[in-house]
């Protein structure tokens, strides 16, 4: 399969290294976008090109910036029958999500995003028995105030793409409220979230925090989880209900979970369903669903927002 990879130069590079470690793939050819936005250079050769030109070698595209020309190159790839892997930055709205899902399912191909966050779940996740036994969590990011500007959205998305990945289900209620505490901006925010398989969650983001914290804790059947995604260390608890001991629960040591490669995990699984049949995903699965949550969030945050600064 040929595949051709565009956004900036390291962002091109780290792609390059972890498909250098699939089988069956070959590059095609990587281009960045300097200074027009209509035209992007081929690395390697200096040529430059329009979005039409870059899909024509290609089978499948992966597109890692935003930008006006890396979003024409999506939706030219999708009216061509090209399977498209990008990220969520990559659209600035819903209506642009929404378009490019429509292009997608009309040429019956794979349209999937990649992980935005920097964390890596699935120790976590061979930790739960039973992800559809999950009835609530509590999830709280604190953001450690550096001097350095954090995107509050950004930081979120990343947090939602989390989400998505423990519940699957579809959002039917989301509760808001936000607080600009240093500027004009929003940098504390709660949230609930509600899914129409009854399970909720509980949101908390502060980025002008006084140190960097990034705590779930996931209730089940009969058990309860911590996880501390900065240490990928998982406690809790679980009831055991056989023997004479049957109201004693019993305490799960700290255990540190294995870190896995999440992007050499999101670009297999990528040509994985490439390889198993062109199809159309759903917006629970080709990973639109985190950037769905984030704005609708911070849709809400914008009409409670409270100001102190």
């Amino acid at each position: 399969m040929k595949v051709g990879i565009a956004g900036s130069f390291s962002a091109v590079n780290s792609h390059v290294c972890v498909l250098e470690k699939i089988k069956d793939v070959a590059i095609a050819g990587c281009w960045s976008v300097n200074g027009r936005q209509d035209m992007a250079t081929e690395l390697g050769s200096g040529r430059t090109m329009k979005p039409e030109n870059i899909i024509e070698n290609c089978d499948a595209l992966i597109i890692t910036d935003p930008g006006s020309f890396y979003y024409d190159l999506a939706t030219n790839a999708l009216r061509n029958a090209r399977h498209v892997f990008l990220y969520t930055p990559v659209v600035r709205t819903l209506p642009e999500a929404f378009h490019l899902m429509k292009l997608g399912s009309e040429a019956n191909v794979i349209l999937k995003c990649g992980r935005t966050g920097k964390f890596g779940i699935n120790g976590l996740i061979k930790n739960i028995p039973d992800l559809r036994h999950i009835s609530m969590i509590d999830f709280q990011h604190s953001v450690e105030l550096s001097g350095r500007s954090h995107q509050l959205f950004n930081i979120m998305l990343g947090d939602m793409e989390i989400i998505s990945r423990l519940i699957h289900a579809r959002n039917t209620s989301v509760k808001a409220k936000g607080i600009c505490m240093l500027s004009r901006e929003p940098d504390v925010l709660n949230a609930r979230l509600e899914f129409d398989n009854g399970s909720a969650v509980n949101y908390y983001c502060n980025i002008a925090g006084i140190k960097n914290e990034n705590l779930m804790t996931i209730l089940l059947k009969e058990r309860m989880l911590s996880y501390d995604l900065l240490n990928n260390e998982i406690s809790g608890w679980y009831i055991n209900r056989d023997g004479k001991n049957s109201e004693n629960p019993i305490f799960i040591p700290n255990t540190r979970v294995e870190i896995s490669d999440y992007l050499f995990d999101d670009l297999s699984a990528f040509f994985g369903l490439i390889q198993s049949g062109p199809a159309f995903l759903s917006i629970n699965d080709n990973g639109f669903e985190s950037f769905v949550l984030a704005d609708r969030i911070l849709e809400k945050v914008s009409k409670t927002l409270v100001q102190f600064a």
